[in-house]
């Protein structure tokens, strides 16, 4: 079950990353003014009133603290994305054993500077950082669903499979990011003048 809610999570932040932030926090927002006006019995108007108000708060706080935001959001798709480049640049050094000296610097090393791209870069990273890390988890997913045949695609155990899974990861990548792309009608060129 693991393994498919890795593919579903990933498949959203793959295509729709960018996005998925406003998205997750106007349905909290509205679903939190929701609940409140049902606990004081409200009529349904009033409900729906107090639901988009609560929708509203939501983005607004949201957009107040937009640097955290992305500094968070930043960090944790560097994490993802660190992670990947660990264990492709680990699968061709034997038997998989990692290195986790070297884990253990690398992987939040890349998180702070996804940290550190997002805050500067906002949306234009964003699409690019949640397209890689979606797709990396998308594979891993159904390397982890399939048999062997697809394992590499979980741990890649030698050079030409680490080979085969990065150029599946940076096919998988750019469909994410073309498709964000599109779907925000913003090109990264606006994004680069905001």
């Amino acid at each position: 079950m693991s393994e498919l809610v890795l593919v579903v999570l990933g498949a959203v932040l793959c295509f729709a990353g960018a996005a998925s932030v406003r998205l997750g926090v106007l349905v909290a927002g509205f679903a939190a003014g929701w609940l409140l006006a049902e606990v004081f019995d409200a009529s349904l108007g009033t409900t729906l009133l107090v639901a988009l108000c609560g929708a509203g708060l939501a983005f607004v706080s949201t957009w107040l603290v937009a640097t955290v935001m992305f500094l968070v959001g930043g960090g944790c798709v560097g994490a993802i994305v660190g992670a990947k480049l660990f264990v492709l640049a680990d699968s061709g050094a034997g038997q998989g054993d990692a290195d986790w000296l070297l884990a253990t610097v690398f992987v939040p090393t890349v998180a702070v500077l996804g940290a550190l791209l997002a805050n500067r870069f906002r949306l234009r990273f964003l699409r690019w950082g949640t397209a890689l890390a979606g797709s990396a988890l998308v594979l891993s997913g159904v390397g982890r669903l399939g048999d062997d045949s697809v394992g590499l695609l979980w741990r890649p155990e030698s050079g030409p499979e680490a080979a085969l899974f990065a150029v599946a990861w940076a096919v998988l990548a750019l469909a994410g990011h073309r498709v964000q792309s599109r779907a925000s009608g913003q090109p990264d060129a606006e994004d680069a003048r905001r």
